[in-house]
């Protein structure tokens, strides 16, 4: 990999570009960058979309930071305004195509699983691109100011790619278009939510469900996640119906009921006009008080604190035939108390196999995306 010393401005590519590549190759966050870089978080997010000219204080500390000259950051950042005042509603071609495509999208992942077609030449794939984001011009101006804010609400994960959530909404959005469903009807959806625990034991369970779901005028559908998305499942409104996405991301039974039921807890509570999306990893603690409502309601209709009451005098020594027992005792389907107690950390992780099969042998193919299937 070249030197950041080595690297050049080219048009399009402001200071921010290079900064995310570097953090990128550290595992940083913008949390860590600011608080090494003395400054907020909000200036730190202005300085990575270029939204001002570089200070010369702000250049000097990045050239501490990442082993440069001051100058370096400064002739960027010039060279990026000059190029905006003389040509920067220009298209761009070309190999600087190419690779404003590779800083935002996760492109050999999307080849594939085949959401854009394979192809090295850089036209061929900048028309794929446009078409993919519905957009006229190859500029990415519209994602970085609206959606990436929404999606960096959590970056636990150093690996976590903002722009490639980004990109996988873009495709949820995109795949919606092929599921019809009646109107929405909130109250149904109360009804059926108050009764998802009854379906986790049922033969057909899963599919009779989805169908009740669809029945409430909700979307639903699988479409696995990108690398360095961690994502688990979404919640957003397409027109007037919400929808419901899962990743399969662990596919267990336990991880598509909670991961329904909390984003059920999200179209309830949630979504409106200006909350208008979500998007879920579970193995991360909950930062916002939405997360933590979700978490609490996707609980409760999946009879946690039951589980919990039920087996607590069993916790030092859980038999196989307590879980049984406490599965018949509530009606719940014993790969859910299992995830129950992980997710309570009253057990470890590594017992979360039991009871538990690929919840996808059980999902009807309708309702998922054939790019599942791709290893």
């Amino acid at each position: 990999m070249a030197s950041i010393k080595d690297l050049k401005a080219a048009k399009k590519f402001g200071p921010g570009y290079f900064i995310r590549e570097q953090m990128e190759i550290r595992g940083w966050v913008q949390e860590e960058l600011a608080d090494i870089l003395g400054i907020s978080g909000k200036h730190l997010s202005s300085i990575l979309l270029d939204k001002q000219p570089l200070s010369i204080d702000i250049a000097k500390r990045l050239s501490k930071v990442f082993e440069t000259s001051p100058q370096y950051w400064l002739h960027i950042d010039n060279d990026f305004r000059l190029w905006l005042e003389h040509g920067g509603n220009e298209e761009i071609n070309g190999v600087a195509a190419k690779a404003l495509i590779y800083s935002r999208m996760p492109i050999r992942d999307m080849f594939k699983k085949g959401w854009l077609r394979p192809t090295s030449d850089p036209d061929e794939l900048t028309r794929e691109v446009k078409d993919y984001w519905n957009i006229n011009k190859l500029n990415f101006d519209f994602l970085e100011e609206t959606l990436i804010p929404l999606c960096k609400k959590s970056e636990a994960y150093n690996q976590f790619n903002a722009y490639y959530a980004a990109t996988w909404f873009q495709m949820a959005k995109n795949t919606s278009f092929n599921y019809k469903v009646g109107e929405y009807k909130k109250q149904r959806l109360e009804d059926l939510y108050e009764r998802i625990s009854d379906f986790t034991i049922q033969d057909d369970g899963i599919s009779t469900f989805l169908n009740e779901l669809n029945n409430c005028g909700v979307k639903f559908f699988v479409l696995p996640h990108l690398e360095k998305t961690y994502l688990d499942g979404s919640a957003f409104l397409h027109k007037n119906n919400p929808v419901i996405v899962y990743t399969a991301r662990y596919k267990r039974i336990d991880n598509f009921w909670f991961t329904v039921a909390h984003e059920i807890a999200h179209v309830l509570k949630h979504l409106n006009d200006i909350f208008t999306f979500v998007l879920d990893n579970f193995k991360e603690e909950p930062s916002d008080n939405k997360e933590k409502e979700a978490n609490k309601l996707a609980s409760r209709h999946l009879k946690h604190p039951e589980i919990l009451d039920f087996l607590q005098p069993h916790f030092d020594y859980l038999t196989n035939s307590k879980i049984i027992e406490c599965s018949d005792s509530l009606n719940i389907h014993p790969a859910i108390i299992i995830g129950a107690l992980a997710f309570n950390k009253t057990i470890s992780y590594r017992n979360i196999n039991l009871f538990n099969e690929n919840v996808l042998e059980n999902i009807p193919s309708q309702f998922i995306h054939e790019s599942i299937f791709v290893n």
